[in-house]
C-alpha cells in the first residue's frame, strides 16, 4: 500500500480517538531537520508532511492502545537518548515512536541514502528490526501486529 494511502488511514484512526492532527509544510521539516542535524527517509517526510506525529505531549498523548508517535521536533538519534549505548550504529538510529510512556521505543536505522530499517528499541543497547518501511510499520500499527511487541 502506498504511504499516503496508509496515512490517511492512521488519520482517519487517530481522528476517531480526538488525536489532533497537525501537518508541517515543506519548509518546516526542511528547516527542523537543518536545525536538528536529522536525516529523515522521504516516506517519513511524506509522513510529517501530512501529521506531525502526535502533537499533544502533555501528558503524554497516546492513542487508545498506549503508542505515542513523536512530532518531528522531538526525534531524536538513541546516541543523544542514551548517551551511554553500546549500539554501534547509534548515531544513525532515531526514535519517532514509544509505547507505554517509555516501555520502548521504536526507530529508524539508516543503513544509506536509500535504505533503512524500523525496529523496536527495548533498552539503550538494543535494536530489533522488524520492517524496511513505514508503511509497513503503519499497517503493523493499524492492524495491532503482535510483531510490535516481540523483542
Amino acid at each position: 500500500m502506498e504511504i499516503e494511502n496508509v496515512i490517511d488511514l492512521v488519520i482517519n484512526y487517530w481522528k476517531t480517538q480526538g488525536i489532533k492532527i497537525t501537518p508541517k509544510s515543506v519548509d518546516e521539516v526542511d528547516r527542523i531537520q537543518i536545525y536538528k542535524n536529522l536525516k529523515i527517509p522521504d516516506d517519513f517526510k511524506v509522513f510529517y508532511f501530512h501529521v506531525n506525529g502526535m502533537e499533544e505531549l502533555y501528558p503524554n498523548e497516546t492513542d487508545e492502545e498506549g503508542f505515542l508517535f513523536y512530532p518531528l521536533e522531538k526525534v531524536v538519534s538513541v546516541e543523544k537518548e542514551f548517551v551511554l549505548s553500546k549500539l554501534s550504529n547509534k548515531q544513525n538510529i532515531y526514535i519517532f515512536s514509544e509505547y507505554m510512556h517509555r516501555s520502548w521505543w521504536y526507530g529508524f536505522e539508516l543503513i544509506d541514502d536509500e535504505r533503512y530499517r524500523i525496529g523496536i528499541i527495548p533498552d539503550k543497547d538494543s535494536f530489533v528490526p522488524i520492517t524496511d518501511s513505514l508503511s509497513g510499520f503503519l499497517n503493523l500499527y493499524l492492524e495491532n501486529s503482535s510483531k510490535l511487541y516481540d523483542y
